[in-house]
């Protein structure tokens, strides 16, 4: 290392931490007082930061607010590849249900999710940031399934994660309820029964007549 390395490495490490300090902060006030209550006077303060800090850093309340709640979750990781669409789905929507059935991670998204109806950058900033590459790594997901044979190529892979995640929302933003593994693997299960490539159904039905034509002839 030269010298000239450690002045940059130092200031690389000062900066690293206070973002954290922001967006720990950030996540705090979104926890305790909510989005529209929060304010970047606020958070500079909590975080012993400057507001040009924070507005040089994020070109928005609500992208602040997004990256604290990523920051929380954790980033969009691609689907594992299991070998088995489905099964992809549901090891993904597990990992989804543990981190969602954290009540200050559920009382935050909620917050931010009700609040975004009527605040355009907000909305603009959970699609952005937190919905489109969790799009992408479904549809990733999706196309395995189909070269695999496992799924008909001929249907709208952006409905079928809306099914998926709809579902999954309206059980922890509408009921309230806990997010169970029973109730996830049931939702894939149900979802991808109506999108199973036609050569899996025929084999499927082929093997459920066949006793019965035996007995028949019995």
């Amino acid at each position: 290392m030269t010298p000239t390395d450690e002045p940059s490495r130092a200031k690389g490490s000062r900066s690293a931490r206070a973002r954290s300090a922001i967006l720990r902060a950030t996540a705090d006030l979104l926890d305790r007082v909510g989005f529209a209550a929060m304010t970047i006077e606020e958070v500079a303060a909590l975080a012993g930061a400057g507001k040009a800090t924070l507005y040089r850093r994020w070109p928005s309340k609500g992208a602040l607010a997004m990256d604290a709640i990523m920051a929380e979750i954790g980033g969009a990781a691609p689907f594992p590849d299991t070998g088995s669409v489905v099964e992809d789905f549901r090891v993904q929507l597990r990992a989804a249900a543990t981190v969602f059935n954290r009540p200050r991670v559920r009382r935050m998204f909620i917050g931010v999710i009700f609040e975004a109806q009527d605040n355009r950058e907000l909305r603009e900033a959970f699609v952005v940031r937190y919905m489109n590459p969790r799009r992408v790594h479904a549809r990733e997901a999706i196309r395995r399934g189909i070269a695999r044979g496992e799924l008909r190529p001929n249907f709208d892979d952006d409905v079928l994660f809306d099914q998926i995640l709809g579902a999954f929302y309206i059980r922890m933003l509408v009921i309230g309820s806990s997010l169970d593994q029973r109730f996830t693997d049931e939702l894939v299960s149900q979802v991808f029964s109506g999108v199973r490539s036609d050569v899996r159904q025929t084999r499927h039905s082929n093997r459920v007549t066949k006793p019965a034509r035996r007995s028949r002839e019995e």
